[in-house]
């Protein structure tokens, strides 16, 4: 059971019904959707620098006088164990001679981004990954290009030149991104972009809807069996075709697709709310703390009673616990909060 809390406005700049309206159809640019410090700007990008664990796998610098590798200081442990960290110099004089620094999977390592995936992932129901573009000089971008996916775009401190041709017959949009700002641009919109002379950094959500080919692929794994290795007589096509159609059509329903659909948000977007020492201990000492749910949930079915207490709930604000106990319709509240905090579903804190 897929549960996602709609109220995405304070976080994507955008509400819930605009993005959907727009989604895969047409592209938007909504200016001042967003406050910049609400977002990820260059304080933050120095936090994930410092203190992010990022691998030397999500790290690159595109252009400047700086290989990739000189980004990183190479340490062992304990005689055997490797591990990474910035370094500070090498990233300086990698941006100061006009190098890109590009960080992927950003919502591994910032709370900010983490929240606007999910809500993302929400609204989609795909698995949605945060990168991240710093400049600090003027520069061209990738050239022009189409991507394989939709892309959500915030731009978080200085200026981003986008050049956008839609491809429905009307004419490219040239369009300068300032802080605050979203962009949505549906899979396989042709842009380019270039850098302001004074700097950027943008943060953008890549967004791979969830298409046919997947579902059949995850169908044929789930249920294919022995059935999709039988041989195609070659004298008989029209059998061969029949029979696969057959078996499509019997396979694939619409509850086999909202399993799909779970299966794509619940394994890719898995639960990471820790509860330490709550998740743990006694639940009564719940009626102190407050709760906030995530954005994108997957109850095992039947679980109605769940669902009910994460409507209650939002992902933006937080909920007193012990309000929450009084006000909710099911039999036993305590449990049902038990359970959706060991599942990482909701956060709690004394907060």
């Amino acid at each position: 059971m897929l549960v996602t809390d709609h109220a995405v406005d304070s976080v994507l700049g955008v509400s819930h019904a605009e993005l959907s309206e727009a989604m895969g159809r047409r592209w938007f640019h909504k200016t001042g959707a967003l406050r910049p410090e609400a977002t990820f700007g260059w304080n933050a990008l120095n936090k994930a620098l410092r203190y992010g664990n990022l691998g030397t796998d999500q790290v690159r610098l595109v252009g400047g006088d700086v290989a990739t590798e000189e980004l990183f200081h190479r340490a062992v442990a304990g005689g055997s164990r490797v591990y990474h960290r910035i370094a500070p110099q090498a990233v300086h004089r990698g941006l100061d001679s006009g190098g890109t620094l590009v960080i992927d999977q950003l919502d591994l390592v910032d709370p900010w981004a983490d929240q606007v995936a999910r809500a993302l992932s929400g609204v989609f129901s795909a698995r949605v990954q945060a990168n991240v573009y710093a400049s600090l000089r003027g520069a061209p971008g990738f050239g022009a290009h189409r991507d394989t996916h939709d892309v959500f775009v915030v731009q978080g401190s200085g200026r981003k030149h986008w050049t956008v041709a839609p491809g429905d017959g009307t004419d490219e949009v040239r369009l300068t991104m300032e802080p605050g700002d979203v962009l949505y641009l549906p899979e396989g919109t042709t842009h380019d972009v270039a850098t302001h002379a004074q700097g950027s950094l943008h943060i953008t959500f890549a967004v791979p809807r969830p298409n046919l080919q997947e579902l059949l692929t995850w169908r044929a794994a789930d249920s294919g069996g022995t059935f999709l290795r039988t041989a195609v007589d070659p004298s008989d096509p029209a059998a061969a075709a029949a029979s696969v159609a057959q078996w499509a059509g019997r396979v694939v329903g619409e509850a086999d697709i909202r399993r799909f659909l779970e299966d794509a948000v619940g394994g890719a977007m898995a639960p990471s709310c820790t509860n330490l020492p709550y998740a743990c201990g006694d639940p009564s000492v719940l009626e102190g703390l407050s709760a906030r749910r995530s954005f994108v949930c997957v109850l095992p079915d039947g679980a109605t009673d769940h669902a009910r207490v994460l409507a209650r709930l939002t992902a933006t604000d937080r909920t007193p616990v012990k309000e929450l106990l009084a006000d909710v319709a099911v039999d036993d509240p305590v449990a049902v909060v038990g359970d959706l905090m060991r599942w990482g579903l909701i956060d709690v804190s004394e907060t």
